[in-house]
């Protein structure tokens, strides 16, 4: 039963939530039409029907027509990112620019979804989102490889059973979000009915997803080569580690006892650009190898990716280039982003400061 519930998510999303609104509906209708020759026994099974019916309403009111909440991330137009998304048109052989929306925020990562639009009447769109540190300190080769892996994911068709686990999964967040469980019966009341099934959730999604990163860093490494893959998830475990050691770890440290906003990520990542991008032994990427993998990761341990591409040891990753930004985003639109995001930034920590005082 699990297992068929499971698969009915990964080809439905969130509408999954139909055929148990049809269940509900059927035994409404049931229970009325026995109404009138079984009147004793309707009115005694009267309060187990309403609650079935209502609690299933509920849930699909909440999951199919909440209003989803929206993202923060920066949406970039070829005049804004004519490079990159060059670099998409080159990639994604079924590339139709009306339903593709490139996006832009804040994480040394990126990502590609697809959106059902209602139910998939009016097809799929496709949505990629960069992060701006990784165009800030990875060359145009390496961003190019990852944008590979992100197409990979869409044309293995990942974006479809993934991301419809994924839809009914934030669909019902979604719900949370607006019926808070502490504070609301309907919230608590989902929080009961959604609770053991999205903890298997979230199992089998971590595990999916894992699958389905090796399958595209396969993929990616057919189109851009292997080399270039490879070179590409080296350069994001050594840079990220000392993205992290450089620029995220002194500013959480700062943070927790400042009086005032200190100095934001983005304005932090431009002073140790050049640490960050610096030639020199490959550490970081050494102690991934050998790191005990976190359980609750998407993504597969870094040597087991690197042994799916064939490599037993780290590659050498040459000369790191110019930063890619300065290629794949127009000037304006580079300074633009890195002051807007530092400036939200530093609203919400001043903020946050401010009530702590």
């Amino acid at each position: 039963m699990k297992r068929l519930i499971l698969q009915i998510i990964l080809r439905l999303g969130r509408y999954a939530i139909l055929p148990v609104v049809a269940l509900a509906c059927t035994i409404l209708a049931i229970w009325l039409m026995i109404m009138d020759r079984y009147t004793i026994a309707a009115l005694a099974t009267a309060p187990i029907v309403f609650t079935i019916f209502m609690a299933a309403m509920a849930l699909a009111i909440g999951l199919l027509f909440l209003p989803s909440r929206k993202h923060r991330s920066f949406e970039a137009d070829e005049e804004t990112a004519p490079g990159l998304w060059a670099v998409w048109k080159e990639l994604d052989r079924g590339f139709v620019g009306s339903n593709r929306t490139l996006l832009v925020n804040t994480d040394f990562n990126a990502s590609i979804s697809e959106e059902s639009r209602y139910a998939g009447v009016f097809g799929q769109h496709v949505t990629m989102t960069v992060g701006l540190p990784l165009l800030m300190i990875l060359d145009q080769r390496a961003v190019r490889a990852v944008v590979a892996h992100e197409v990979a994911h869409a044309r293995l068709r990942h974006t479809s059973g993934g991301t419809n686990l994924a839809d009914f999964m934030t669909a019902a967040e979604n719900v949370f979000f607006y019926a808070d469980p502490e504070h609301t019966v309907t919230g608590y009341i989902v929080r009961i009915l959604l609770h053991s099934l999205l903890e298997r959730l979230e199992k089998e999604y971590r595990a999916l997803s894992r699958e389905n990163e090796l399958a595209a860093d396969f993929e990616a490494a057919e189109q851009v080569g292997r080399e270039e893959m490879a070179r590409a998830l080296v350069m994001m475990e050594v840079c990220g580690a000392r993205l992290t050691d450089l620029v995220f770890a002194p500013l959480q440290k700062e943070v927790l006892g400042a009086i005032k906003a200190p100095l934001p990520p983005f304005a932090r990542i431009l002073d140790q650009i050049a640490a960050i991008r610096a030639p020199g032994p490959m550490t970081a990427a050494v102690a991934s190898l050998s790191r005990e993998h976190d359980p609750d990761s998407t993504h597969p341990p870094f040597g087991q990716r690197l042994a799916s591409l064939g490599y037993t040891d780290i590659p050498d990753i040459g000369e790191i280039q110019a930063s890619a930004v300065d290629q794949l985003l127009s000037p304006d639109a580079a300074n633009e982003l890195t002051f807007r995001f530092d400036e939200e930034w530093r609203k919400k920590v001043q903020a946050w400061v401010s009530v702590g005082r």
